[in-house]
C-alpha cells in the first residue's frame, strides 16, 4: 500500500474542492480509468467534473444494470477498482443487480449514487430515495448487496468516508461499496484537499502449523484430489496450483467459477465439477477411492457441490483454504480449515513439501478412466456428427478450437454455463469469467464491454443465450459508439431453453418458456451499429467466427442451435436436485 497518490502527491492542504471535484480527484488517485453510468439530474454536478477530468473517461451505458455489469467485467479482466454511477431512485435501483453480482464475485467496485436535495428529503420529491413516505431507501437497499453502504452526511466527512470505503472494498475478500450523495451537497466545498493512498488488498502469512499439518496429510493420503474455485483464480494461484499438481501428483478439478485457473489440457486435469461440470470430474471426485479432498478458494455452495451431493464429503478428509475465515466450514464440516490467500498458502505448502520430499504419485487407471470422459477434449465435429440441427456443444467446442489462447471469455447465465463449462478448454493465458452466484441473465453483454476496455489488445468474446440477449442487447450500441471490437456469440434456441429442459424433465412438458416468434439477434445488432452474421450449421459458424476475429468493430453471430439438446451437467443437476428435495441432507453439510 503506497503512501503517495499515483501522481506523486501526498497529503496537505490546498484549494478547497467541491464534493464532486474531490471525488473525481480521489478516483484518479486510485488509478481509476473509466466510470460507467447513465446521467440524471441530481448527478449532473459529478458528471460535469468527470467530463472535465483528463484522467477519467465516462462510458455512457444504455441501462444502469448494464453499466454495473460493465464495471464488473472491467474488474474481472483487470483486477482493478471499477466505478459505476447512477442517479437517484430508479437509476440506483437498476444498478442493484450488477452491484450485487460484483460483491458476490469478489470484485472491487465502487457505486456512487445521487440523492435528492437533503433539505427536502422525505417530502415526496421527484425520485426521492431517502426512505419513508413510500420511497425506497437506496442506502438500505444496497446494504445487503455490498460490503458497505453509506450516505455522505457532511462535506467534511468525505475524506474519511472515502478512505473507509476503499479499505472496505479491498480488505479480506474484495467486494462492492456504495456511496450516496445528495444533489445539494455535490457542490459543497471540501476543505481537506488531501487525497487517500492507493489501496490494494494486503496478504497475510497463513498459520505455519496448519500448513505443516496439511503437508503431512497430503503425504499420507493415498488418493487426494483438489477442487479449486474462484478464490484460487482471483489470488493468481494458477502457477502454484500447477506446480503442486505436477510435483505431488494430485488431480485437479475446478468449480465453474474457478474454471481457467488450471489448464484443461494438463495431464492431471479433471475439468469442472458441479453445475456446468463434466463426467470426468464427477467420476473421480465422487469415487469412494478418494481419501482427501482439498478445497481451494471455494465456499462449496450448492452449485459447486452438485446440490450438496453427500458423496463429495463423505468417507474422506476434507480440507479448505479460503481468504475469508467466515467461509471456512460454511459449506461442510472440515477436518482442517486454513485461512489465507490461496496463492500464499500454496507457496508455503510447496516449500513445506520440498523440505521433506516424497515419491510423487503416478497417473493410474482410475484417473485415465475418468479423463476419458473429459468433454473439453472432444472435437466439435464429433459433437455435431450427423445432427440435422446445429448443437450448442459443437459451437462452443469450435470456439475453443479457433479462438486465441489469451481470449477473455464472458459466459452468460442459462445453458451457456454448461456448454462453456463442459466444452471450452481453459488454457494458460486465457480468462474465463462468470457471474454465477447472483446468476443474472444478460450479464455478459455489458461485462464484455468492460473487459475490452480493460484488455484492449486481447480478443474479448461473450457467449449468451437469446433470452438473455433480449434483456441486455441494447448495449451493443454502447460498443458501437466506442468502436470496441467485442464478439457476441448468441446461442439462439428460441427462448428459455434451460427452463424448458428442466420443466420437461420434471413435469414432462414445458410451459410458456419459449418465444412464439424467435428473435432475429443479427438484425438487432445491425440496427445498433454492429456487424452481424447468422449461422445455422458448423461451417457457416466457423466462417462467421473467422470474420469476427478479423473485424475491428463490434460483431455479433446469431447461431441457431437445437433447443432440445440438454447439457450433460444439467441432467446431472436435475437428478441431484430431485434427491436433495426428497431426502434430508446427511450429516456433514
Amino acid at each position: 500500500m503506497s503512501s503517495l497518490t499515483p501522481d506523486g502527491r501526498g497529503g496537505g492542504a490546498g484549494k478547497a474542492l467541491s464534493v464532486s471535484g474531490w471525488l473525481v480527484d480521489a478516483l484518479c488517485a486510485q488509478g481509476v480509468e473509466y466510470v460507467f453510468g447513465v446521467p440524471g439530474g441530481p448527478l449532473l454536478s459529478l458528471y460535469e467534473e468527470l467530463e472535465n477530468s483528463p484522467g477519467l473517461r465516462l462510458v455512457l451505458a444504455r441501462h444502469e444494470e448494464a453499466a454495473a455489469f460493465m464495471a464488473d467485467g472491467y474488474a474481472q479482466a483487470s483486477g482493478r477498482l471499477a466505478v459505476v454511477c447512477a442517479t437517484t431512485g430508479p437509476g440506483a435501483m437498476h444498478a442493484l443487480t450488477g452491484v450485487a453480482s460484483a460483491t458476490s464475485d469478489s470484485m472491487p467496485l465502487l457505486v456512487i449514487t445521487a440523492q435528492t436535495a437533503a433539505s427536502v428529503s422525505g417530502r415526496s420529491g421527484l425520485q426521492d430515495s431517502s426512505g419513508g413516505n413510500w420511497s425506497v431507501d437506496t442506502v438500505e437497499m444496497f446494504r445487503t448487496a455490498t460490503k458497505l453502504s453509506a450516505r455522505l452526511a457532511h462535506p467534511g466527512q468525505l475524506p474519511w468516508l472515502f478512505r473507509h470505503l476503499m479499505r472496505t472494498i479491498w480488505s479480506g475478500r474484495p467486494g462492492a461499496a456504495h456511496l450516496s450523495v445528495s444533489s445539494d451537497m455535490m457542490n459543497s466545498p471540501v476543505t481537506d484537499a488531501s487525497l487517500p493512498p492507493l489501496y490494494r488488498a494486503a496478504s497475510t502469512a497463513p498459520d505455519a502449523a496448519a500448513v505443516q499439518l496439511l503437508a503431512q496429510k497430503l503425504r499420507r493420503s493415498r488418493r487426494p484430489v483438489i477442487l479449486a474455485g474462484q478464490g484460487a483464480k482471483l489470488s493468481g494461484a494458477a502457477g502454484s496450483l500447477q506446480q503442486l499438481a505436477q510435483s505431488a501428483g494430485i488431480p485437479v478439478a475446478t468449480t465453474l467459477k474457478g474454471k481457467g485457473v488450471f489448464p484443461e489440457d494438463h495431464p492431471w486435469a479433471l475439468g469442472v465439477f458441479g453445475l456446468g461440470g463434466t463426467p470426468a470430474a464427477f467420476d473421480y471426485l465422487l469415487s469412494p477411492e478418494v481419501d482427501l479432498l482439498l478445497i481451494i478458494g471455494s465456499g462449496l455452495g450448492e452449485a459447486a457441490a452438485n446440490a450438496f451431493d453427500s458423496r463429495l464429503v463423505t468417507g474422506r478428509q476434507v480440507i479448505q483454504i479460503d481468504l475469508d475465515p467466515l467461509r471456512l466450514g460454511a459449506g461442510c464440516d472440515l477436518d482442517l480449515p486454513i485461512a489465507g490467500d490461496a496463492d500464499t498458502v500454496l507457496r508455503a505448502l510447496l516449500a513445506e513439501l520440498a523440505d521433506v520430499p516424497a515419491a510423487p504419485r503416478v497417473r493410474d487407471a482410475v484417473l485415465t478412466g475418468a479423463q476419458d470422459r473429459l468433454l473439453v477434449r472432444v472435437p466439435a465435429s464429433a459433437l455435431q456428427k450427423d445432427h440435422a440441427v446445429l448443437s450448442a456443444s459443437a459451437v462452443v467446442s469450435r470456439m475453443s478450437e479457433r479462438l486465441p489462447e489469451d481470449t477473455v471469455l464472458y459466459t452468460d447465465n442459462g445453458n451457456c454455463l454448461s456448454w462453456v463449462g463442459q466444452h471450452h478448454r481453459s488454457r494458460p493465458g486465457g480468462q474465463i469469467h462468470f457471474s454465477f452466484n447472483v446468476a443474472s441473465m444478460g450479464y455478459s453483454t455489458g461485462a464484455a464491454i468492460g473487459g475490452k476496455l480493460a484488455q484492449p489488445d486481447r480478443t474479448v468474446v461473450a457467449v449468451i443465450g437469446d433470452a438473455a440477449f433480449a434483456m441486455s442487447g441494447m448495449e451493443l450500441h454502447t460498443a458501437a459508439e466506442l468502436g470496441l471490437p467485442v464478439i457476441w456469440v448468441v446461442l439462439n434456441n428460441g427462448g428459455n431453453a434451460m427452463v424448458v429442459n428442466i420443466q420437461d424433465s420434471i413435469y414432462g412438458h414445458g410451459s410458456r418458456s419459449m418465444f412464439d416468434r424467435p428473435i432475429d439477434a443479427a438484425a438487432i445488432a445491425r440496427g445498433l451499429g454492429a456487424q452481424a452474421r447468422t449461422a445455422a450449421d458448423l461451417n457457416s459458424f466457423t466462417e462467421a467466427l473467422g470474420e469476427a476475429l478479423e473485424s475491428d468493430t463490434p460483431f455479433l453471430i446469431d447461431v441457431r442451435v437445437d433447443p432440445s439438446e440438454v447439457p450433460w451437467a444439467l441432467s446431472a443437476r436435475i437428478t441431484s436436485l430431485r434427491s436433495a428435495f426428497a431426502e434430508r441432507p446427511v450429516s456433514g453439510w
